[in-house]
């Protein structure tokens, strides 16, 4: 009798995860099977994951994550959590049938989320006085109808949120905002946030549907309009204060418009503790080098008159 024996040999996809704190990450989930950092994922380890959690608070490899490429074969994800990263660029457009996206605190300068016209919450804002920091100064959300929740707090860059996407529905939550990060003064707003809307007129009369929106915004004036005209962002004006660049690094420059002299700089911590104190300010140059990286207080006395704002040194 002749045998033959037929053999085969399965060969299963894989995808490439470029970055190794990523990988790791994954590992630290039990989602990569092999459990090894080799710069490769089984497709059929990540096909059908709904979620995916990716916090440093409780998996420490997160913290080194500095690209994401790989997460666009995650094609099943309806929620993503990327917290205390060191990604600065997020693509999530080959990710459509997200609803949830929480990316608070990494170090993103933009996010795009066009193409995921499912999202219902999004999650940018930072964990207060402690980095990283992202850094977005506009939020476009035009094309994304079915969002409900926008929390964007502790992000001092922020100007803008383009909610203009035809359907502006009652149960609408935006948090922006700030918590408490050293002394404040009576009526002090620390930066403005401009909202795009469907209906200029029903928002600003504080009718249906907006009557019922839910706005959180500590510290921050809202404007509710249908067409936001912004002002340049390197230079943050308060009252008659003008102070830039903000973030700072070595130099902070403080001048007041109306040419009146500065009485006194101030610069406090988050605990309220003065780092930096000028008197009968001349120069209008501050240096702030030396200081550690994170979030400041500025008080610039001219006269009788003090202004406070939010200030971040990198």
């Amino acid at each position: 009798m002749l045998v033959i024996a037929f053999g085969y040999t399965a060969s299963a996809q894989i995808i490439t995860i470029q970055d190794a704190a990523f990988e790791e990450s994954l590992i630290n989930l039990s989602i990569d099977s092999d459990g090894i950092v080799n710069g490769e994922v089984l497709t059929s380890d990540i096909q059908n994951i709904t979620q995916l959690v990716l916090d440093s608070s409780n998996n420490s490899a997160v913290s080194n994550i500095q690209d994401f490429t790989g997460i666009r074969y995650f094609t099943s994800l309806e929620s993503l959590t990327i917290n205390y990263s060191q990604l600065s660029v997020l693509d999530v457009s080959h990710n459509t049938h997200l609803k949830i996206l929480n990316c608070r605190s990494n170090m993103l300068t933009g996010i795009d989320v066009s193409s995921n016209i499912l999202l219902e919450e999004l999650y940018l804002g930072n964990g207060g006085d402690v980095g990283p920091f992202n850094e977005i100064t506009e939020i476009d959300l035009s094309n994304n109808s079915n969002i409900k929740l926008i929390e964007v707090q502790d992000m001092w860059t922020l100007d803008k949120i383009n909610l203009k996407n035809g359907n502006n529905n009652p149960d609408m939550n935006i948090q922006v905002g700030f918590g408490i990060w050293g002394p404040t003064e009576p009526g002090q707003i620390n930066n403005t946030v401009c909202i795009e809307v469907d209906n200029e007129q029903l928002a600003q009369s504080n009718q249906l549907p907006y009557s019922e929106w839910q706005i959180s915004h500590l510290l921050t004036a809202i404007n509710l309009t249908e067409n936001c005209i912004m002002a340049t962002p390197e230079v943050i004006q308060n009252n008659s204060v003008l102070v830039y660049p903000n973030p700072a690094t070595d130099i902070l420059y403080v001048e007041n418009k109306m040419g009146n002299k500065i009485n006194d700089i101030i610069l406090y911590d988050v605990s309220g503790r003065i780092v930096r104190e000028h008197y009968d300010v001349s120069a209008k140059n501050i240096s702030v080098s030396g200081l550690k990286k994170g979030i400041y207080i500025l008080k610039v006395i001219v006269g009788k008159e003090a202004t406070t704002q939010k200030i971040i040194i990198k």
